[in-house]
């Protein structure tokens, strides 16, 4: 894996600032094409080969990252079962980019419009930080829903970090998880092993929340997995799934 490695530190290095300068008319999203990485990959001898295949009566994208040295890195994502052609269409293309941003350990940045590159753009109002003083309250300052980046933190860190933290879920499991893998930090697994990873965390805060264990797997998997590929954050999709989880529990007492 040596000559693979080496040519990808060089060619991201390289990689132009990669910006979501596509339009997807079905969720009215930005999205990224990653044309920015296509030159430098090809200059040093890099190429990304995507496919489809049934693993266990189940769709899946296979992701390669292949050298021209013969070396490649592989990965996995399960794709949602959806009967409708247009809507799964959407689902493989969110997919195959999402697959390709985390192979590469990729951020995708949103795009400035035509009036924002003439014009000063205006900071940004808070939102939900401070909450306007009713009568004789003081205002209250609440913590930002999501971690701000830290450029010393490789995103696979920050990723686990964030759901963690979100979930509470203790620091000596994720520490067993990743030493039964033989790895220290989650920036050594692969994308495959940190959803792995992620979802082990989720359901072990599903505990006893839901009925039967089959019926916490399948909400993760409607309200998280299926969520992200419609191109909702997954820290925004696990919250709201935690959110629904709670609101059922007096039904089920």
């Amino acid at each position: 894996m040596q000559e693979l490695i080496k040519a990808l530190i060089k060619a991201k290095a390289e990689f132009n600032p990669i910006q979501k300068d596509g339009t997807n008319p079905h969720y009215k999203r930005k999205y990224a094409t990653l044309d920015a990485v296509t030159p430098a990959l090809g200059k040093h001898g890099l190429v990304i080969i995507q496919t489809t295949e049934i693993f266990e009566s189940k769709t899946t994208l296979q992701t390669h990252l292949f050298h021209e040295s013969g070396e490649r890195i592989t990965s996995t994502y399960p794709l949602p079962e959806i009967s409708d052609s247009q809507k799964f269409g959407a689902a493989l293309t969110y997919a195959r980019r999402y697959a390709v941003c985390a192979i590469l350990s990729v951020t995708a940045d949103e795009d400035n419009d035509a009036e924002g590159a003439t014009t000063p753009q205006k900071p940004e109002q808070p939102q939900n930080n401070i909450r306007p003083r009713k009568d004789n309250q003081q205002y209250r300052v609440q913590q930002p829903k999501q971690a701000v980046t830290v450029p010393s933190i490789s995103p696979k860190d920050l990723r686990v970090k964030e759901v963690r933290t979100l979930l509470n879920y203790p620091l000596d499991l994720v520490k067993e998880w990743l030493h039964s893998r033989n790895v220290t930090s989650p920036s050594e697994l692969d994308s495959l092993q940190i959803d792995e990873l992620v979802k082990t965390m989720c359901l072990a805060w599903a505990g006893n929340k839901f009925g039967h264990p089959n019926h916490a797997v399948n909400s993760y998997q409607k309200h998280v997995i299926d969520a992200v590929l419609r191109g909702v954050s997954e820290m925004e999709a696990i919250q709201a799934w935690m959110e629904g989880a709670l609101a059922q529990l007096p039904e089920l007492n």
